[in-house]
């Protein structure tokens, strides 16, 4: 009996100092909502150069009145990491990997040079000379005509959303290598 005893106290201390000796997983709330935080997340942008040209001349032949002027309208690719979830992380703690499945690339246009820049301009001395409403006319027309021209060529869009996605990605494998984690990142689809 005090055999058993014995052995029982070795197996109920050797039962104490393993469960002593398991750890909790890492709680990653804290970083989840670290990256959560950043919110709109810009990781691209580009610039794309519109021009704008108004030609006219008179009924009666005398004089030409042309002008081009460009400016630029800048847009952007960004991630609204604030849609990210707990389960869009997967850690491996055995492996130190964390899988990430990030919100899609999202773009936008983020705004437009508030002046024009002449490019060429030609006004004959009968003719009147553009004023500046006259350039806010055709900076307005010309921008709407740019709208249509995204709308209809993903092109822009497209590149915009590649260099956000390549960017994002090289982002969070530096961010999770620093915390002693390799990352893969996955988009999710929209």
């Amino acid at each position: 009996m005090k055999r058993f005893l014995y052995i029982l106290a070795g197996m109920m201390a050797l039962c104490s100092s393993l469960a002593g000796c398991t750890q909790a997983p890492p709680d990653h709330t804290g970083l989840i909502e670290d990256v959560r935080s950043a919110e709109k997340m810009v990781f691209a942008q580009m610039a794309v150069t519109k021009t704008a040209k108004t030609s006219r001349t008179a009924w009666y032949k005398i004089g030409d009145r042309i002008a081009v002027y460009s400016y630029d309208t800048y847009l952007r690719g960004y991630i609204d990491l604030s849609e990210l979830q707990p389960e869009d992380f997967v850690f491996d703690e055995d492996a130190k990997t964390v899988k990430i499945y990030l919100p899609p690339v999202q773009t936008e246009l983020e705004g437009r040079d508030m002046t024009l820049r002449e490019e060429y301009e030609h006004v004959d001395p009968l003719r009147s000379k553009i004023d500046s409403r006259e350039r806010a006319l055709l900076k307005e027309k010309a921008n709407q005509s740019l709208h249509a021209e995204l709308a209809r060529n993903p092109m822009y869009r497209n590149t915009l959303t590649k260099n956000a996605e390549r960017k994002a990605r090289a982002y969070f494998e530096n961010f999770f290598a620093d915390q002693g984690y390799t990352a893969s990142v996955e988009f999710k689809q929209q």
